[in-house]
């Protein structure tokens, strides 16, 4: 580990280090985490983050949780302490910015994130929605074929899911602005078609 990496973790605060965890798990191929993995995570890179007053080698989960929830408050990560945590694409390209180092730095070995990223925008491009949009068909475009874009089912129906799903389209075409605009104008076309309501995303 280089002393350059030493020292960018020494700087990073106590409430951004699961911001940080999910960062290197995303680029490493895990999109989703557990709050409790996250703890565990953090205290392994810090240990002296969340720790119990007494016994500092001890978690206090509640202090993760509620940092959880912070970030979640700010719009940098989608999920919840009862399911799992993902980075929104405004996490994501925050924590590209402040944690950047640790991309190149890293000893681990990765599985890669550009893989995963890029099977999704396969997906994407490939798909009906997609398809018809490019052709100018979008009055087209069928429910079915929406859903399947956000990956809308009776199994990911919940907010949640519904946030996650679409974020991790964003994250996947983050560089890539006609991918961006087409995502939004499909979002909207969900909003227009009552297949979910402006709240749950």
């Amino acid at each position: 580990m280089s002393n350059k990496k030493n020292k960018n973790k020494l700087d990073i605060i106590q409430g951004q280090s699961p911001l940080y965890v999910l960062f290197l798990n995303n680029n490493e191929g895990c999109t989703k985490m557990h709050v409790e993995d996250v703890a565990i995570s953090v205290k392994e890179i810090f240990p002296s983050f969340f720790s119990w007053s007494k016994h500092k080698e001890r978690i206090d989960l509640r202090q993760v949780m509620r940092s959880m929830d912070k970030l979640k408050d700010d719009g940098l990560i989608t999920g919840s302490n009862t399911t799992l945590w993902s980075l929104t694409s405004d996490g994501f390209n925050l924590s590209k910015k402040i944690f950047s180092f640790d991309v190149s730095d890293s000893s681990k070995p990765k599985r890669s994130a550009v893989d995963f990223y890029a099977r999704e925008i396969n997906r994407l491009t490939s798909c009906d929605a997609f398809i018809k949009y490019t052709t100018n068909n979008s009055k087209k475009i069928k429910d079915a074929e929406l859903k399947y874009l956000f990956r809308i089912d009776a199994y990911n129906m919940d907010k949640d899911s519904l946030v996650r799903n679409r974020e991790r389209l964003y994250i996947a075409s983050s560089t890539n602005k006609e991918i961006t605009v087409f995502l939004n104008k499909m979002t909207d076309l969900l909003f227009e078609r009552k297949i979910i309501k402006k709240g749950d995303l």
